[in-house]
């Protein structure tokens, strides 16, 4: 039977110690843990801080005392909310862990985490299978080509089923399961594993005897599926008469999934039994690829080069930026230059995280992940470097080009779907207010707000009703404001169906100044295949012979796109933005003295023109809804989701093992407006017999019923 040493650090210090003394990339690993609500992510990452000497004892989230769900809103609802980065040592590595949110409304958060990841576990519940959000996720990490593995948690469930787990991940993910531990028991039996590369027990009753025949037998299951796919593995089998050793085993699976991520391996466990954590620490070492670094010859003169993809502010409301070093390294009070602001910052401490703790350093180098203060005008998805150059945008082109793992800059925050306005108790709260909204948007940029042009109310647009709960809570605890929430309304859009062009003439008279502005656009439906939306970025200018716009300047241009951009801001249905509209510009001819505001109002009065007379079509979120329930209950779901114009898209029917009760599970596409409260209303239809996740699944016209 296989035993683990736990670290046995006596203190914090200690384990920072020697996560610090390990530098070399190739020992360093940063993994991002992803998968659904529930399916025991911070439960395991807590027992992986046990087992590394971090902690002397383990939290649990129903306690509310985890390390990485420090945030107060987190322990009280059981839920991580935002990705909390730890550093650890293992095994002579150092494993940068980043736990990711598993709730839908917070997507923002895996996102900008799996930028900067080289490898990922996805964590997956022995007794649902794949859900909604693990396929999010997985997409996401495919987006990022982030190299992941497998756990298998709450194998001790009643209704564990891994036969199912394992279909479920080929079917839904679309890769073959490598499964490298074989099961002791399933259920309330599950007491362990045996780990097929080392041919060793892993079980909590040490009085259970395992015959070496079946150790034998499984093993030989793996290596003959691993000869069938790896041509080293399968000459050994064939040609080699000595037993072929676990580090063969690994470096034949690490093989597969550098040159196809088809394959991914796949490890059981119970995290909350502390059961399979010690070789999940393991398998992160042994399959997930090193730090991925810029050479220093690719560099040349450059120096550091590093991404920010998170920030958060400190008690002092100071911002702290999290950065991954990929060339150089960053050192306190060190200056650096930030490509999109073109101006210098610098750097005042420097810090390895801890979850909530940060422990501050002199340097730390390229390969590992930093918290930095100091730079005060950084966002995510800036790049900073340590010398300004004239070709810095194609520098980095050309860099990104030849390293595909570098983060592209900036971050695309996914499209709201709900807003609300918010208010404070008194006037004298608004200045607060704003300053906390601007704070709290810089650390998610999912969150927008905006101000209304004709009641002048301040609008929060957000994810989810969570979403929007979460941020007035946190107003409350970390800003010490009181708000009201307006009722929460979805975020439609307007759409245009027909191609229109429009002439407007616009006539000035500014202190006996004449001045006259005719210009000449055309909007044109957008047409998206996948169904999301596209917001206007910039007006297509239509060049000719008898018209070249030889005389228009940049300001110019940049004065209509804003007057378009007004225009398009409020559509003429219900005030929604009008996204999936290409504006041209054709003619423009003036005379006398036009200033910007001229152009801006032309501009803006000739897309509105345009839009009267293009048919808009009215848009509305649709969320993809998986229900599942139990199945004599089945159709009262389906009769409550057909009233909310609900497109049925499949019932999938399956037998839960020990407690053999039928679970039928309804997949819907349903429009976000008919949701709203829908939890309540599903536990009262089912006895609290049922359970549901969504999903945002693009737009479409509203349809008339």
């Amino acid at each position: 039977m296989r035993t683990f040493q736990r670290y046995t650090s006596s203190t914090r210090l200690q384990v920072f110690q020697n996560a610090t003394q390990i530098v070399d990339p190739q020992r360093i690993r940063n993994v991002g843990i992803i998968a659904h609500i529930d399916a025991g992510k911070t439960t395991t990452v807590e027992r992986m801080l046990y087992h590394a000497g971090f902690i002397r004892s383990m939290g649990n989230v129903d306690d509310g005392n985890t390390t990485m769900d420090y945030m107060e809103q987190e322990r009280e609802r059981g839920i991580t909310i935002t990705s909390a980065a730890i550093t650890i040592p293992w095994n002579k590595h150092r494993i940068n862990l980043i736990d990711t949110p598993g709730h839908v409304d917070f997507t923002i958060e895996v996102e900008r985490s799996l930028r900067v990841l080289d490898g990922a576990v996805a964590i997956i519940d022995a007794s649902a299978g794949v859900e909604t959000q693990s396929l999010t996720v997985w997409r996401q990490a495919n987006r990022y080509h982030v190299p992941r593995l497998i756990y298998i948690n709450k194998m001790d469930k009643p209704t564990a089923n891994l036969s199912m787990c394992l279909a479920s991940i080929r079917q839904k993910f679309g890769v073959e399961p490598i499964l490298l531990h074989f099961p002791l028991g399933h259920g309330k039996r599950f007491t362990g594993m045996i780990d097929l590369l080392n041919e060793t027990q892993i079980s909590s009753n040490e009085q259970l005897k395992i015959s070496s025949e079946l150790v034998t037998s499984e093993r030989l299951k793996l290596i003959e599926k691993l000869a069938d796919i790896d041509d080293k593995i399968a000459d050994l089998l064939l040609f080699n008469d000595k037993p072929i050793s676990s580090t063969q085993l690994i470096e034949a699976i690490c093989r597969l999934m550098i040159r196809d991520q088809r394959y991914v391996p796949v490890l059981v466990g119970s995290s909350i039994k502390n059961i399979g954590v010690p070789t999940l620490l393991d398998g992160i070492v042994n399959f997930l690829p090193h730090a991925r670094t810029i050479p220093g010859s690719s560099i040349s003169n450059m120096g550091t080069f590093m991404y920010i993809f998170k920030t958060v502010h400190d008690r002092q409301k100071l911002p702290l930026s999290f950065a991954r070093i990929y060339s150089g390294s960053v050192k306190r009070r060190m200056s650096l230059f930030n490509a999109r602001t073109n101006e210098r910052e610098q750097i005042n401490k420097v810090f390895l995280p801890f979850a909530d703790n940060m422990e501050d350093i002199d340097e730390i180098r390229a390969g590992s992940i930093a918290v930095l203060s100091g730079l005060k005008e950084a966002s995510s998805g800036d790049i900073f470097v340590s010398n300004k150059r004239p070709d810095l945008d194609t520098f980095l082109r050309d860099l990104k080009q030849k390293y595909i793992f570098l983060p592209d800059p900036g971050l695309e925050a996914p499209t709201p779907v709900f807003f609300c306005t918010i208010e404070t108790y008194s006037e004298s709260g608004q200045k607060q207010l704003d300053f906390a909204l601007k704070n709290i948007k810089r650390e998610d940029p999912s969150l927008r707000v905006r101000i209304d042009d004709q009641t002048g109310q301040t609008i929060l647009l957000g994810m989810g009703e969570l979403h929007i709960d979460i941020i007035r809570d946190r107003l409350k605890r970390e800003y010490g404001l009181e708000t009201y929430l307006g009722p929460l309304n979805v975020n439609y859009r307007e759409s245009p169906r027909k191609n229109v062009q429009q002439t407007i003439v616009w006539n000035s008279h500014i202190n006996e100044r004449h001045a006259t502005i005719s210009i000449t656009l055309s909007i044109e439906p957008i047409v998206a295949d996948d169904k999301k939306i596209i917001s206007f970025s910039q007006i297509r200018i239509i060049r000719t012979e008898e018209q070249n716009f030889e005389h228009l300047r940049q300001d110019h241009i940049e004065s209509i796109n804003l007057g378009v951009r007004l225009a398009l801001s409020t559509g003429l249905i219900k005030g929604a933005e009008v996204v999936n509209t290409e504006v041209k510009l054709h003619d423009v001819q003036f005379s006398g003295s036009i200033t910007p505001a001229l152009y801006s109002a032309a501009a803006s009065d000739c897309v509105r023109a345009c839009l009267r007379l293009a048919d808009c079509a009215l848009l509305q979120p649709m969320m993809h809804v998986e229900v599942v329930c139990v199945a004599d209950r089945t159709q009262v779901v389906l009769d409550d989701l057909a009233r909310r114009h609900s497109q049925i898209i499949d019932v999938q029917q399956g037998i839960r093992d020990d407690l053999q009760e039928s679970m039928n599970t309804v997949v819907t596409r349903t429009p976000l407006a008919e949701l709203i409260g829908y939890s309540s209303t599903l536990r009262t239809i089912t006895s609290g017999q049922a359970d549901f996740t969504l999903a945002i699944d693009g737009y479409e016209p509203v349809r008339s019923h």
